[in-house]
This record gives C-alpha cells, sequence and structure tokens, in this order.
C-alpha cells in the first residue's frame, strides 16, 4: 500500500469539517430513528461526566510496530441532552495540550454509541500515558455500561486512521499507522 504524505492529506480545516458532517449525519440518523416512532429505551449506565481515561487500541491487522499495546489519553467528558438522545463529548484533560487538538463527540440513545473522534494537529498529537504521541481519524460504535464504582464507561469498535509516533519524531506517523475496521476503544472513569 502506497502511504499518502501527510503533507497531502486533507488540511485540519477539511477534517474538522469531515468530522463535523459525520457527527451530523450521525444526529440525523439518530433523530430519523426517534421520529419513526422508536419510543427510546431507558439508559441503564448513568451519565458521563468529569475524567475518564479514553483506552485506544490498534487493529489486529495492523503492522507490528504499533502494536505497543492500549495507549490511554486522559480526557474530560460531559453528557448534554439532545432530540432523541444526548451527546457525550471528550477532549484531552492535559493542560499543555489545545482544547482543540482532540475530541470525540458521540450520539448516546440508552446505551448505545457512535460518533467520530479525530486529533489533527500534526505539530502536536496526542500525548499518551504510555510515552507516544497518537493522532486519530475514526468512527466509533460501542455500548455504555456502569463501572464497578458507578460511574459510566464505554468499550466499543472503530475504524479509521491511527498514527503513532514518540514525542520526539517530527512525522506524526514517526513509528507507523493503520486504516482498519477493527480498532478498540474504551472510555474507563479515572
Amino acid at each position: 500500500m502506497t502511504r499518502t504524505p501527510r503533507a497531502n492529506r486533507r488540511s485540519p480545516a477539511a477534517l474538522r469539517v469531515s468530522l463535523l458532517s459525520a457527527s451530523l449525519l450521525a444526529a440525523a440518523a439518530v433523530l430519523a430513528t426517534a421520529q419513526a416512532g422508536d419510543p427510546p429505551r431507558a439508559s441503564a449506565a448513568p451519565a458521563f461526566t468529569g475524567r475518564y481515561r479514553l483506552v485506544l487500541t490498534f487493529g489486529r491487522g495492523c503492522p507490528a510496530a504499533v502494536q505497543v499495546g492500549p495507549q490511554t489519553i486522559v480526557v474530560t467528558v460531559a453528557e448534554s441532552p439532545i432530540t432523541g438522545g444526548s451527546e457525550v463529548s471528550g477532549q484531552s484533560a492535559s493542560s499543555a495540550e489545545p482544547s482543540d487538538e482532540g475530541r470525540f463527540v458521540f450520539l448516546r440513545r440508552a446505551d448505545k454509541l457512535h460518533g467520530p473522534s479525530g486529533a489533527i494537529n500534526d505539530a502536536l498529537g496526542l500525548r499518551t500515558a504510555q510515552g507516544y504521541r497518537i493522532w486519530m481519524q475514526i468512527m466509533a460504535d460501542g455500548t455504555a455500561s456502569t463501572a464497578s464504582g458507578g460511574r459510566a464507561r464505554a468499550s466499543g469498535t472503530a475504524f479509521g486512521e491511527l498514527d503513532l509516533a514518540r514525542p520526539s519524531d517530527p512525522d506524526p506517523d514517526g513509528i507507523g499507522y493503520c486504516k482498519a475496521l477493527d480498532h478498540q476503544w474504551a472510555l474507563e472513569p479515572d
């Protein structure tokens, strides 16, 4: 597979538009389902709020270079009601990272979650607890549940691209990257 140089990929503004478009399409699907007479099922999991650990694991078919184990990013999460469900959004909790560097927005209907996640600034990436930088352009699906401490948690799969680098690497995919359909993710209470 030929690698598209990062400089030839979409600009940060174009990626933000793509992620926003994906969010709007997902919202429209949720609203259409809600308007189609499907009554919302009560959620078993509580609302998401506070600090969480976003755990990302590269898909099984990804190159060995990026198979370094789960990567953890501490995020601040909030949940807000919308028509037909709620919106669960989060961003890096690190004061060293710009608030728009990496975000996710999941639409939640009962305990089902769906939405995009992205870290799009080539200059920074999100630092992980394991000492790497990670960039993501993924669409995630998952299920919310209740963690042992009574807070909400979630996990699921994602498709799209994850890039991995060392903090000192000048290139966002200094170690490697992977486009896959089976990345794994989780939001665990911190």
